[in-house]
């Protein structure tokens, strides 16, 4: 029996602009869209979202990696990357309902500038959680199973009791070969016939979407 629900924030909770943050970068330093993606490092991005670089650092490691000299400001870089958040989807509506019958988690690949800044001040379902597991206080990201274990413990659930939903199939597929039940996340229509099939009725969350 599912007893806690764990959700991803990106594309399921909130939408996702990647667009927005490079174009406003490329405005801001002069610079075409394809200097800014090319600058903006996976390997540097890991290292932030793992809690092993400050907010301070991956800003530096960014504009490091752009053409040079480049006038980029701190203040436009954490401008860009405020409009990577966008607005909140109707699965967050499913949260207070939710929150009734189960412990609701957030399970995220994510950073601190983030979740100080944005997801803790302009959005609504941080209210109906119980808690939070970020991956640079995991100091790892999904799907490597480090940052599975450390939410099983944080939480105190069990795998078998556990149910993740993500937008991403190499994270819920981690998931499963944990043990825990797992939704990959496309829509809401698709969402709500899975949580069915769990056991999880939806209609008394209809008021909520």
């Amino acid at each position: 029996m599912i007893q806690h629900i764990f959700f991803d924030i990106g594309n399921v909770l909130i939408h996702i602009h990647p667009e927005r943050c490079v174009q406003y970068w490329a405005d801001s330093a002069d610079l075409s869209l394809d200097e800014i993606e090319t600058a903006f490092s996976d390997e540097v991005h890991h290292a932030y979202e793992t809690g092993q670089l400050t907010d301070y650092e991956f800003f530096t490691a960014f504009k490091d990696g752009l053409p040079q000299p480049c006038c980029l400001k701190e203040s436009d870089f954490w401008r860009g990357w405020q409009k990577l958040l966008g607005k909140e989807t109707a699965v967050s509506g499913m949260m207070e309902s939710l929150s009734a019958d189960y412990k609701i988690w957030l399970l995220s690949n994510t950073n601190p500038r983030h979740i100080r800044d944005e997801i803790e001040l302009r959005y609504r379902f941080p209210q109906h959680i119980d808690g939070a597991i970020y991956s640079f206080d995991a100091e790892s990201r999904k799907p490597d199973r480090a940052i599975y274990d450390y939410a099983l413990r944080v939480s105190g659930a069990s795998a078998s009791a556990s149910l993740f939903i993500d937008d991403l199939k190499e994270n819920i597929d981690m998931a499963k070969s944990l043990g825990w039940a797992g939704i990959h996340y496309q829509d809401m229509d698709q969402l709500k016939i899975e949580l069915n099939t769990l056991g999880i009725h939806t209609q008394k969350l209809e008021t909520a979407l």
